[in-house]
């Protein structure tokens, strides 16, 4: 990313920043003498949080056969990482501010970015014997949320630049990634990978957000999940599910779609399955 982006990125005063129960969870977690009552304390000390979390577990989207009536009951039957993945997808909602109106609907850009997860997990289960590591729904599901976080960024403080940017893709019909180049001299991965080390992610998801469009350059112990995700948005930019912004579909890379065996033939089941679980997910919408 160019010097002179960053260091208009790091002059901005009122950055966006995570609840900081995100990181006093992060670091419980780490911690080998946790346990499902210390992890549940440090979130019921934030009610505005504890109340989206059993909301959220107990919605079409996560429920189980019985209802999850505290905060450490769900972190017993879902484990650590799963409630705070839940807490921080839930979190990021309510973290930026309104749309400031550039021609980017921010509700139906919250919709892209929530089908793009639960499409990243409906792959998964398609080719999951091709991968060797073992991904859970809650990480597909936020790393499709954030793929695209850099766009918010974006909106806020490049608005200009990203009004002519959202023009220019649809005039060209270039996909918006190369135009914010042009227009910017950045692309909304590589600051939304930015933004991701500023909140102290995971280095497997900033690898998504960085690479989602690009999946060879990733790390190659975090590629399989970076395709996952490059895949999943292919299918909801395509099938217009949601609005990223991005008017012209992104490139469909034969030979990823190949090492993972599937094909564009393969698409439309995996579609209609996206939309069917996206009935579910609507309990996360309500955050905005």
């Amino acid at each position: 990313m160019k010097t002179r982006i960053v260091k208009r990125l790091e002059k901005i005063h009122n950055l966006p920043t995570l609840p900081e129960v995100i990181y006093k969870l992060g670091e419980e977690i780490r911690d080998p003498k946790s346990d499902a009552r210390r992890v549940a304390a440090l979130i019921e000390d934030d009610p505005s949080m504890m109340a989206r979390i059993l909301k959220v577990v107990n919605s079409a989207f996560y429920s189980g056969i019985e209802p999850i009536t505290s905060v450490q009951q769900a972190v017993s039957r879902m484990g650590f990482d799963a409630v705070k993945n839940i807490a921080l997808s839930t979190s990021v909602f309510t973290t930026f501010s309104k749309s400031v109106e550039v021609g980017f609907d921010r509700k139906e850009f919250w919709r892209h970015c929530v089908c793009t997860g639960i499409a990243a997990d409906i792959v998964y289960n398609r080719v999951k014997q091709k991968i060797s590591k073992r991904y859970t729904p809650d990480l597909l599901h936020l790393v499709g949320l954030l793929h695209d976080i850099g766009k918010i960024i974006f909106e806020q403080f490049f608005h200009d630049e990203f009004r002519i940017s959202l023009y220019e893709s649809v005039k060209r019909k270039i996909p918006l990634f190369h135009i914010e180049l042009e227009c910017i001299g950045s692309d909304h991965a590589q600051v939304g990978a930015w933004l991701g080390k500023k909140w102290k992610l995971s280095e497997e998801v900033i690898e998504v957000i960085r690479w989602h469009h690009e999946p060879d350059n990733a790390t190659e112990q975090y590629r399989d999940l970076v395709i996952l995700c490059h895949m999943a948005n292919y299918i909801c930019n395509v099938e217009k599910i949601g609005n990223s912004g991005d008017e012209t579909a992104p490139a469909f890379f034969q030979s990823i779609w190949k090492r993972m065996d599937l094909e564009a033939a393969d698409i439309p089941l995996m579609i209609e399955k996206v939309k069917e679980e996206f009935e579910k997910s609507e309990i996360l919408l309500t955050f905005i």
